[in-house]
């Protein structure tokens, strides 16, 4: 059985959430007409808004918000193209919000892909377009970027 431990980020996220249920429960625990101390209305609000962010946090969460934006990858890059270099081509069919060139931690050499974000429409036209065209040379993979499986 392996255990996560978890990550800063949601300890964070965590002790935030927390923090402000505490506030809220504080402030909420006394409408409901209860007769109870401040030292046990604190802890009360504390216990349940630790237990609340807790939940909250563990529960893998993806907000789209009707997001016109996909991920699209590029295979069989050449080592020399830059960023740049991906911005001018994918230009051309729609507004670019990201370029990302994959390079080795360890060397800093690209890795031969890329990842560009782009409304969906020019994604479209150009993963048609792109998909085995010649670009510095090599003949690049173009298509939707697809999540990456665990690595169990």
């Amino acid at each position: 059985m392996k255990i996560a431990l978890p990550t800063l980020k949601n300890i964070i996220k965590s002790f935030v959430i927390a923090s402000i249920l505490s506030v809220v429960g504080f402030y909420l625990f006394p409408l409901l007409n209860t007769e109870v101390s401040s030292a046990r209305l604190v802890a009360y609000s504390i216990l349940s808004g630790g237990f609340i962010a807790g939940v909250l946090v563990s529960m893998p969460m993806e907000f789209n918000f009707g997001s016109n934006q996909v991920s699209v990858f590029i295979g069989n890059l050449a080592f020399k193209a830059s960023a740049k270099d991906l911005r001018e081509l994918f230009e051309e069919y729609g507004d670019i919000h990201n370029v990302r060139v994959m390079t080795d931690r360890a060397t800093r050499r690209p890795k031969g892909f890329a990842f560009v974000e782009m409304d969906k429409k020019g994604a479209k036209a150009a993963i048609a377009e792109l998909d085995g065209s010649e670009f510095f040379g090599r003949d690049i993979k173009v298509n939707y970027a697809t999540r990456r499986k665990n690595a169990a």
